[in-house]
């Protein structure tokens, strides 16, 4: 439940930050690869919240997930920057990413349930 506390923090400040439409940065993420992106990141930050872990560890799992997207933190924090200015849309972009996570979740516990079960021969 914490990793969706972030996404709702996030959220907070993306509707608050609303002001006049910016220019479309030339290196701006597509929407569906940013969406995946906020998704791993939140996990991370759930990861660290719930872990005892130093932040080098978090800063380098971090740059994983931006080596596997062939994205920089610049990039993100850009494009993150320029969909923040559309709370509509962004609200949109968010939900997604929370649906994602409770899918994961559902995902993991039926994994842990199988588990558990034991098998019959």
């Amino acid at each position: 439940m914490t990793k969706y506390l972030g996404i709702v923090g996030l959220l907070l400040l993306l509707l608050a930050g609303c002001s006049e439409s910016p220019e479309k940065p030339d290196n701006l993420i597509p929407q569906k690869k940013y969406v995946d992106l906020m998704v791993e990141l939140q996990l991370v930050r759930s990861y660290a919240d719930n872990t005892q872990t130093d932040s080098t560890t978090i800063d380098s799992l971090t740059q994983v997930i931006f080596k596997k997207y062939k994205v920089s933190a610049q990039q993100f924090r850009t494009s993150h920057d320029y969909y923040q200015h559309f709370p509509k849309k962004q609200k949109e972009r968010v939900e997604q990413a929370i649906e994602e996570l409770k899918m994961d979740q559902v995902s993991v516990d039926s994994t842990d349930f199988e588990r558990q079960i034991p098998k019959h021969h």
